[in-house]
C-alpha cells in the first residue's frame, strides 16, 4: 500500500495561507495542514501546540491510527518558514521526533506587506516553489529513514529512545535537524547515520553487540520473529497523550512497527527511575528487566 505523506506548514501569513495550501497541494498530491502565522509574529509554544492539535485531529481520523497493532501508512513532513534560530527551536521541540524538519528557504519579498494581488502573487509563487523543493528533498531522506527503521530496527540509532537512552543520542537528532537545513545527499546521510550509530557506546553479548546507554542499561530488542510484545498507545489510553500516540508509531517522520521496543536488563540491586512518554516519572524497582519503546513509553 503507498504511505501518505502529511506535511504541515508553519509561518505561513494568513494573507495568502489558502491559496498556498492550495497550491501546493496540487503539487505534492499530498495532505497540507497550516496555521496562520503574521510575518512579524514569531514562533511560540502557543503557536506549535495548534499545529499539532490540527495535526492530531487529522491523524485521528485516519482508520489505520485506531489499531493497536497495525502499522500506519503515515509519512509526517513539517515545512516552515525560517525565521531565526531561536525562533525555529519551539518547532523542534514539538515535532523533532515524530516529523522530519525542513526549511522553506526565505526570501526577502515575503516581508512585502502584502497588500496588493501582486504581492500576494509573487509570494505565493515563490513559496510553492520552495515547498514543491523542499517536499522532494524530504522524500529522498524519508526514503533513507525508511529503510533504516524498517530493515534495520533493532540495528539502527534512529529509533533509540530519547529520554532513556541519555546524552549520546543528542549527536543522532542533532544530524537529523541539521542534514534538513545543509540539504545533505541521502547516501551520504544513510552514511553518517550507520557512522553514529558505530560511535554509540556498546555493550557485546557472545558474538553481538548492543547499544548501552545510561545507567549500564543494554538495549536489546527482538527480532521481528521474536516476542515482540508492546504495543504503542492509541487514541483512548487514558493514560497517555497524542504525543504519546503520535511519537509512539513515526520516528523522524517515517512509521516504524508499533510492537517494536528494547529488552533492557535491571542491573541487580537497582532502583532506577524513568521519564516516560508523557514525563510522568516511573521507578523500576526489584525487576530484572523493563520494556523501553522509542517514544518512552515504560512498562
Amino acid at each position: 500500500m503507498t504511505s501518505q505523506t502529511v506535511v504541515i506548514v508553519a509561518g505561513i501569513p494568513p494573507e495568502i495561507g489558502d491559496e498556498f495550501a492550495s497550491r501546493l497541494l496540487k503539487r505534492i498530491k499530498s495532505v497540507v495542514l497550516w496555521v496562520p502565522l503574521r510575518i512579524s509574529s514569531p514562533y511560540t509554544d502557543s503557536y506549535s501546540e495548534k499545529l499539532y492539535d490540527r495535526l492530531t485531529k487529522k491523524l485521528m481520523g485516519f482508520d489505520d491510527w485506531r489499531d493497536r497493532r497495525a502499522s500506519v501508512n503515515t509519512r509526517l513532513l513539517m515545512l516552515y518558514l525560517y525565521k531565526n534560530d531561536i525562533n525555529n527551536l519551539c518547532l523542534f521541540k514539538r515535532f523533532g521526533m515524530e516529523a522530519l524538519i525542513v526549511p522553506l528557504k526565505p526570501f526577502q519579498d515575503i516581508h512585502l506587506p502584502l497588500t496588493t494581488r501582486g504581492q500576494r502573487g509573487y509570494a505565493v509563487n515563490e513559496l510553492v516553489k520552495e515547498g514543491y523543493k523542499a517536499f522532494v528533498y524530504a522524500k529522498k531522506l524519508l526514503n533513507v529513514i525508511s529503510e533504516e527503521i524498517t530493515n534495520r530496527d533493532n540495528r539502527t540509532c534512529l529509533l533509540l529512545p530519547y529520554k532513556s537512552f541519555g546524552k549520546d543520542i543528542n549527536i543522532v537528532f542533532d544530524y537529523v535537524r541539521s542534514s534538513a537545513l545543509d540539504k545533505i545527499q541521502s547516501d551520504k546521510f544513510r552514511d553518517d547515520l550507520r557512522r553514529f550509530a558505530k560511535q554509540l557506546p556498546k555493550a557485546r553479548e557472545g558474538h553481538r553487540e548492543y547499544f548501552r546507554g545510561k545507567n549500564r542499561l543494554v538495549f536489546k530488542s527482538p527480532s521481528k520473529s521474536g516476542m515482540r510484545h508492546a504495543l504503542a498507545p492509541v487514541w483512548n489510553d487514558l493514560a497517555h497523550n497524542a504525543s504519546c500516540v503520535i511519537r509512539g508509531r513515526l520516528r523522524f517522520g517515517a512509521p516504524y512497527a508499533p510492537d517494536f521496543h528494547y529488552d533492557c536488563d535491571i542491573p541487580k540491586r537497582s532502583n532506577l527511575t524513568f521519564s516516560d512518554c508523557h514525563d510522568a516519572q516511573v521507578r523500576i524497582s526489584n525487576r530484572e528487566y523493563v520494556n523501553i519503546a522509542p517514544n518512552d513509553n515504560i512498562r
